[in-house]
C-alpha cells in the first residue's frame, strides 16, 4: 500500500482556511434561546419582508417603558435592527449602528434596536451603557420581530422608507468597510417624499 506524503501547508493558506471558518461561524443561523423553548407563530403567506415589500406591521415595548409601532413611523426613515447581547456579531456592529444614529436623527432618521434577549432586562441596560447606545431598544423576547422579518439569523436589519417600504434589508452584522453603502442607502431614503 502506498503511503501519501504529508505536504506542509504554507501559514499564510492555513490562515485563510481559519479566516473562512470563523466568517462562516458568524453568519450562520442564530437561534434565539426562546426560539428553542418555545413554538414560533409562523409569518402569514401573504406578508412580504423583502426590499421594495411594504413593512409588516410591527410593535414592541421599548425598554423606556413607551410603546414602538412602525405604523406610526410613516413619514420617516427606520432602521430596525434585530439583535442579543449575547450575539458576537450583533455586539460588533453596535458602533457602526450608533454612528448612523448620530449623523442622521437630525434629519428624520430613527434607529430602533429590537433586542431578542430572554430574561430580565438588567443584561440588555448593562450592554446598552457599556455601549454609549443612545438610541430606542425594543424588547422582543419572544422573537415576533424574526417571523416579521422572516429571518432566524441576528443580527439582521431593514431599512424603512417615509412611504413605509423596505428601502434596504441586511442579514448579518453591518460591516465598517459597508457603511459608505449604508450612508447611500440613507441619503436617498432621506431625500424621497410621500
Amino acid at each position: 500500500m502506498a503511503r501519501r506524503s504529508k505536504k506542509k501547508r504554507p501559514k499564510s493558506k492555513t490562515l485563510a482556511v481559519i479566516a473562512l471558518v470563523v466568517a462562516a461561524a458568524c453568519s450562520r443561523e442564530v437561534r434565539t434561546p426562546s426560539q428553542t423553548a418555545k413554538a414560533r407563530v409562523k409569518p402569514s403567506v401573504e406578508a412580504g419582508a423583502d426590499v421594495g415589500d411594504p413593512m409588516p406591521s410591527y410593535g414592541t415595548k421599548l425598554l423606556d417603558g413607551k410603546s414602538f409601532d412602525v405604523a406610526s413611523e410613516k413619514g420617516n426613515v427606520v432602521l430596525l435592527n434585530v439583535w442579543a447581547t449575547w450575539c458576537q456579531p450583533c455586539r460588533f456592529e453596535t458602533p457602526e449602528l450608533q454612528a448612523l444614529h448620530e449623523k442622521y436623527s437630525s434629519r428624520g432618521f430613527k434607529i430602533v434596536g429590537v433586542s431578542v434577549d430572554d430574561g430580565n432586562d438588567a443584561e440588555i441596560k448593562k450592554f446598552i451603557e457599556e455601549n454609549k447606545i443612545t438610541y430606542p431598544i425594543g424588547l422582543d423576547p419572544e422573537g415576533r420581530v424574526a417571523n416579521v422579518l422572516r429571518t432566524t439569523v441576528i443580527p439582521t436589519s431593514v431599512l424603512i422608507g417615509r412611504d413605509g417600504r423596505i428601502a434596504w434589508r441586511k442579514v448579518g452584522a453591518v460591516m465598517p468597510n459597508e457603511t459608505a453603502a449604508v450612508d447611500n442607502v440613507i441619503e436617498r431614503a432621506l431625500g424621497k417624499k410621500i
